[in-house]
């Protein structure tokens, strides 16, 4: 029998199946595998967790029973059979060994308190004095006595009720008592003399008022936009300096007051916007843009807007041709009521009537800003069609009476008494019309005074043709 030898068993053959497997037809490409080989694979690596996502596991699992046990506690507490969960319990908390190491040497915490508690005896005399001091204070402080609530302690248990409607009728008769001092009225309430800004207000708002003389863009302190609802916000003002502002800060100081009350855009137009309008058009004999966005935007609030900067403007009796050139260009722009409309006729022409007895110069804005406003073709009430008619008769009066020759009456107050006639020649009544008739032969205008003349008699009878007696309506045979 033949000895196997190391060289023999190294020349052994592979099994069969092995040769034919990785030599011959059979051969698997390990470079590609299939779709279904993939899968398996996947299947397979998701049957084994790693030793990472275990511990995970276990943390997680861990975590839950400790949740699932505190619960019970709470549970079994609040049945009265466990301690408190308010207790201490040493158990609750996980502790490593680097910790338990690092403080073994240590004693328990919380046991050298326990050790170094000791009762005080406290003197009767000494508690007497100490609650001579504390008294008072809790006595004073709300907080301390009533609580959070604003309740005194025990006062539900005594069965006391608040009555929500006694406390909201209280609150308004304590408004009503206080006056102005509640908040802000539009009607101006009694000054307080002994008022003194606080320090603090004043630095912030010359802080304030720094930056609004650099200010170009962007949003305002947040001091600044809460300005119209702080009481005694006219004193707090001026601290700001409204006249180094930029053209930039008045437009956005003229957006936070245009939502305010009308009172306070009133008063704000003419703290501030008024002088610097008329700054800027006497310098420059135009009006910068973010100005004229200024009246534009106060425009939205016609009662603060006229008056607030119209009436004073034209009352001034210093308001030129061109400033009531460019106020007229902003009435022109923005849609203004009818109401607000006859109420701004009314007053101009009140204004022009209390001026023509001093300078009949200054008349010639008012006429300037009175056609503006007729030519908006609102339904003006019947006060303001009247006080038009008596502005164009009353206005006369005064030139003769200064010794002015008729033909030196201004070409605008023809203008806007043309303008009048076009619109309301039908809204007028007929006494009405022939006092202005005949104010046209004695005060009359070359060019202008027939077309006033000629529209006047077109609107006789309320504009509707006069019938001649014994015409049957058909006119085809007139002509000829």
């Amino acid at each position: 029998m033949p000895k196997t030898t190391a060289a023999t068993s190294k020349r052994r053959h592979n099994p069969l199946e092995a040769d034919l497997v990785s030599t011959g037809v059979l051969k698997n490409n390990s470079g590609k595998k299939s779709k279904n080989t993939r899968a398996d694979n996947d299947e397979d690596e998701q049957k084994y967790v790693d030793a990472k996502a275990s511990r995970n596991i276990l943390a997680m699992s861990r975590s839950l029973i400790e949740e699932e046990e505190n619960l019970r506690t709470t549970q079994n507490a609040a049945s009265g059979s466990a301690p408190s969960a308010f207790e201490f319990d040493p158990s609750r908390f996980d502790r490593n060994d680097d910790e338990d190491d690092k403080f073994e040497n240590d004693e328990a915490w919380g046991e050298e308190e326990e050790e170094e508690v000791e009762e005080i005896e406290v003197d009767a005399t000494d508690l007497e004095t100490f609650n001579q001091f504390i008294t008072p204070t809790m006595n004073e402080d709300p907080l301390l006595t009533h609580g959070w609530d604003g309740k005194p302690e025990g006062a539900e248990e005594q069965g006391q009720s608040v009555n929500l409607a006694d406390l909201i009728l209280a609150k308004i008769a304590e408004k009503e008592a206080g006056g102005p001092q509640g908040g802000y009225r539009d009607e101006p309430g009694p000054i307080d003399e002994d008022y003194e800004i606080p320090p603090k207000v004043m630095e912030v708002f010359e802080k304030i008022g720094m930056i609004l003389s650099r200010y170009k863009s962007g949003p305002l302190p947040k001091p600044f936009k809460v300005l119209p609802q702080i009481p005694h916000w006219e004193d707090i003002l001026p601290i700001t300096q409204p006249e180094s502002w930029t053209p930039n800060a008045c437009y956005a100081a003229t957006r936070i007051f245009a939502s305010a009350k009308e009172a306070v855009l009133q008063r704000f137009m003419e703290m501030v916007i008024l002088e610097r309008v008329r700054e800027d058009i006497h310098e420059t004999k135009k009006l910068n843009v973010h100005l004229f966005n200024s009246l534009k935007k106060a425009l939205y609030k016609p009662g603060g807007f006229f008056k607030g900067f119209l009436f004073p403007l034209a009352a001034s009796g210093t308001c030129s041709l061109r400033e009531a050139q460019i106020v007229a260009g902003v009435l022109t722009r923005v849609t203004i009521p009818a109401v607000h409309s006859g109420m701004a006729i009314k007053g101009l022409c009140e204004i022009s009537s209390a001026q023509a007895s001093q300078r009949l110069d200054c008349v010639s804005a008012t006429n300037f800003l009175l056609k503006t406003l007729i030519e908006k073709r609102h339904a003006l009430p019947f006060q303001a069609l009247d006080a038009l008619v008596f502005h164009f008769l009353r206005y006369p009066a005064f030139a003769t009476g200064g010794h002015m020759a008729p033909n030196a009456l201004p070409v605008i107050f023809h203008q806007c008494m043309l303008s009048f006639a076009q619109r309301y020649k039908t809204n007028i009544t007929e006494d009405q019309r022939e006092a202005l008739l005949d104010l046209l032969l004695t005060h009359g205008h070359d060019k202008i005074s027939p077309e006033i003349r000629r529209e006047l008699l077109a609107g006789r009878g309320g504009g509707v043709p006069v019938v001649q007696p014994g015409f049957d309506g058909d006119d085809t045979m007139l002509d000829a």
